[in-house]
């Protein structure tokens, strides 16, 4: 049976979605998330980009990309969250720009999620962070994270 616009937010809609349940609608939940992505409810925008961190796939790339660009900064943190499990695939480029990110908070979730997966290959990009990011307590974390980087 096809999963609805309906379907998906009965789960998205939730104070504290199910995102196991939401994860299990599959990637024919995508076309509905992508379209919560790009509406203007920044809340729905936020679990839906979180929600499309579970799925994956193919189809979930051009969404988190949309997403980790989106105006407002919870769904930027959201992707940033979302990409911190070892199960989300995270997009070319998207884990460095939400490095970039003009929001502290987001930027601190995406150093967060750097050291979470292990990624080296950031290392540089994280160590940027710890030696010139206007706020300590993320220069402290960044830090941090340099150490355990290899």
């Amino acid at each position: 049976m096809p999963v609805t616009m309906h379907d998906v937010l009965v789960e998205i809609d939730r104070d504290e979605p199910d995102y196991a349940a939401i994860a299990a609608l599959g990637a024919d939940a995508l076309p509905h998330l992508s379209a919560l992505v790009d509406a203007d409810d920044g809340l729905r925008a936020a679990k839906a980009a979180y929600a499309v961190t579970m799925i994956g796939g193919a189809g979930s790339a051009d969404i988190l990309r949309t997403a980790a660009g989106h105006q407002d900064a919870q769904v930027r943190v959201a992707v940033a969250h979302g990409l911190r499990s070892p199960l989300a695939e995270a997009p070319a480029g998207v884990l460095e720009g939400l490095l970039d990110d003009a929001d502290v908070g987001v930027r601190k979730i995406a150093v967060a999620a750097v050291g979470d997966l292990g990624r080296a290959d950031l290392r540089d990009k994280v160590a940027a962070i710890a030696a010139d990011d206007p706020h300590e307590f993320l220069r402290d974390a960044a830090a941090a994270q340099v150490r355990t980087l290899k």
